[in-house]
This record gives C-alpha cells, structure tokens and sequence, in this order.
C-alpha cells in the first residue's frame, strides 16, 4: 500500500503526536507514524520503545532555566483543554514540591524572582514547617540542611501515555492519518521523501513532501535519518525503583506529592539529588511509588544500538543503581516498611545543548527534527510538538526565545564538542 502526505510525522511519542495536531488543525495533509506499544510477544529491537510507555511524569513551572520554563509553562496551560477536548484525562493536579539544600540560598533566590516575575506561586517552607506538614516524609541530609519549594497548584503528575493517546486523538479528528508501524529505511527520490513501513497489518510506503523525525532516544539508531546527519545526542541509562503499596486511603504517603531532591554537592555517587513519585495506580492494576537518579556518574552512557536493547529489554538496574536508589526511599519514606523492589528502565537523551532540538537538518527545507527531552521533556510536550509543526511548514517560531535555542546540532557540526564530565556535574534535579 503507498500513501501520500504534505508531512510524515515519524514517531508518535509526545512529541511527534502533538505536532501531528497541530499541523493537521492548519490543514496540513499529516500521516504520523509509530509502532502501537508491545505487548510482550513481539521481538525486542530499536522500535520496541518510547518514553511514554508509563504512568507517571512530574510536572511542575518552578525551575532555574527559562527555556524549560516557557516549554513547561505553555504546555501546562492547555493541558486541561486537551483533557476536555479529547475527553481523555491525564493530568493530576497534586502539586509539586523541591526540596533543596540551604547552602545554595542564593540561588534559590533568584528561582523564586523568576517565579514571580512569571507568576507561579510558590512557597518557601522551612525544615520545621516541612516536617509539620509532611510527617511522612523525610528530609534528606544537605549541607546546610534543608527548605521546601511547594508549588500547591499548577502542578502535579502527568500521565504521559495518556496524553499521548488525547494528542492523537485530537490529530486524527483534526484530519490526521495514524499508521502502526516502524520505519526501516527512509530516500528521497525526484522530490519526494519515500518510507518503508513495517508493521503487524503488513509493509507500506509512504510518500511525503516534508519530513519531521520525533523519534526520541534511538533517532541515532533506527534507520529514520540519512547517516550523513546525524544528530550530536548521547543516551544515557535511567534506572528506578517501584515499591508496590496496598490500596489508596487517606493520609500518609497518599498525601505527599511529587518530590525533587536538589543536592549541588559535587560528591559523586554520593550525590543526594533524586526524585519520588507518590502512589500511581499502574496497568496490572497495583500502586507503586517510584524513585529515580540525578544524573549521578552511575547513570552511565549508551554508545551502541545494542547497548540500548539489552539495557531495555532486561528491565534490571546495576547492583550499585539498586542500593543507591533503595537507600534513597528509604531516607523519603523511613516510617514505611518498604517491600521488595521492582526494576525499571528507561533511557534519557541529551542534547549538545541541553534543549530539545527542533529545526532543519543543515540547509535542507524538507527534513526537520523535534527530539532530545533531555530528561524532562514530557510537561513541556505540547509547545515543543506545535513548535515542531511551525517549523515542518516553513514558518518561525513565535517565541520570545533566541531563534537560535532550538537549533539542531548534527554529529559532524564543529559545534558538537561533548563534555561528558560536564553533563553529571550536580546540582541535579531542576532545569
């Protein structure tokens, strides 16, 4: 079967599906492709994952960046009317809070003068008044000791796969196309870019006029862009735990909300910088919280393809991830006794320049990109993916950022000089 499409969204993740939206509701002819999650019985390969395959991503405004903060505050404020629109809910508005060592003050200072220059209400809470208010939690040993940046409202849990499934909606009754499938091969041919297609109802072609690649954390590894540009991004693992907890009730840990932990010692492994997920209710139908890393060293980088099936597929974090993050919910909840612990794995691409990439690749009009969340890419999906859509049709970005933020940085760019050492440098936990 051969389809023909003004723009061939390639991937169908948070990003890809928003901008499958937005372009369709500019009339744009839009076929979006992705593979529909596995249901275990299909072989493990470099499409076999999405960051969205979960139930739970903090969301918040608070954070020290201005780029993230505009992704996140823009998102963040049609989440609802997404929900409404799609009649899908996916966003719970729990609150957010940081806890953040002391010794940083001055920092944090000017955090909260760019909370208010941007009208997010925060409140700065003191150690006693966080112990007062969440009993059930415990405060982390920084230097210094310990004050809370509570975000009450406008904040919270994101569902991502269930966003995903509300921008796709919302893309098809706007006009979209939705084809299941994986690209295996991409050429351009007498002005057309041509796609082939594998999927479980049989192989297609697809022929578009424009391209926009969102296909995260593997763009590198699955066959969607030609190898003479590649993209300057390096994968790294991203270990947690989940700790299964008895049905809801109130009080206790069913109150606490999402947490970051923001340790700006350079200790290493030693580093306290994490984040907790209170109780989420998941498909096999149990509750879990859920903890995860800083960019510590142990969370270590993926060069190869096959590097990344094999972390992936077998769902075990390293002996030195597990006592880490073990250690780490326990020093959160320690009035808990916590049960045996779930492995999870994910992985976290990171850009040159720690911003999503969104634009063409070096001159050429056709072939543009919306990758690299960096870690944080899920509550800032939505302006990133109508970005994206501005962008696949030739238009500016109508932002108040630089016209250079986005820009993607390909592998052979001078300016892809990689500072490893630079990307696990604390303090860890808001950008």
């Amino acid at each position: 079967m051969s389809l023909i499409a003004e723009v061939a969204v390639v991937g169908t993740g948070m990003f890809g599906a928003a901008a499958a939206k937005y372009l369709s509701r500019e009339g744009v002819k839009v076929i979006a492709i992705g593979p529909a999650e596995p249901t275990g019985d299909e072989p493990v390969d470099q499409h076999s994952f999405a960051a969205h395959y979960d139930q739970g991503r903090i969301c918040r405004r608070l954070g020290w960046d201005p780029v993230w903060a505009f992704l996140d505050a823009r998102s963040l404020e049609r989440f609802r009317d997404i929900e409404t629109e799609s009649g899908i809910s996916f966003f719970s508005e729990c609150g957010s809070l940081i806890l953040i060592a002391k010794s940083i003050g001055e920092r944090t200072d000017k955090i909260l003068d760019q909370a208010v220059e941007n009208e997010v209400r925060v409140e700065r809470i003191s150690q006693d008044a966080l112990r007062g208010e969440f009993p059930m939690l415990g405060l982390p040993q920084l230097t210094g000791g310990v004050e809370g940046l509570l975000e009450r409202t406008g904040a919270g849990l994101l569902n991502p796969k269930k966003l995903v499934s509300a921008q796709l909606a919302l893309a098809r009754t706007a006009g979209a196309e939705l084809v299941r499938g994986a690209v295996v091969a991409i050429e351009k041919r007498r002005g057309l870019w041509r796609l082939q297609v594998e999927g479980a109802t049989g192989n297609h072609e697809i022929r578009a006029e424009k391209l926009l690649i969102a296909t995260g954390a593997l763009t590198n590894h699955n066959c969607v862009l030609p190898q003479d540009k590649l993209l300057a991004m390096q994968a790294y693992t991203e270990p947690n735990l989940f700790f299964e907890v008895s049905e809801p009730r109130s009080g206790g840990i069913w109150n606490l909300p999402p947490v970051v932990t923001v340790d700006p010692d350079d200790t290493g492994n030693a580093n306290k910088s994490t984040y907790f997920i209170p109780p989420v209710r998941y498909p096999d139908g149990k509750w879990y919280m859920r903890i995860g890393p800083g960019m510590q060293p142990f969370v270590f980088r993926l060069s190869t393809t096959a590097e990344m099936i094999d972390w992936y597929r077998s769902q075990r974090v390293t002996p030195h991830q597990f006592q880490f993050l073990a250690a780490a919910m326990s020093e959160l909840v320690p009035t808990l006794e916590l049960p045996e612990a779930r492995h999870a794995t994910c992985i976290i691409e990171k850009t040159v320049t720690g911003y999503p990439y969104i634009g063409y690749l070096d001159d050429d009009d056709t072939l543009a990109v919306a990758v690299g969340g960096n870690g944080h890419g899920a509550r800032g999906s939505d302006e990133i993916g109508r970005l994206a859509s501005l962008t696949a049709v030739g238009k500016p970005l109508d932002c108040p950022l630089p016209t250079d933020t986005f820009s993607p940085v390909t592998a052979s760019d001078p300016r892809a000089v990689w500072n490893q050492s630079s990307k696990l440098k604390p303090p860890f936990g808001l950008c």
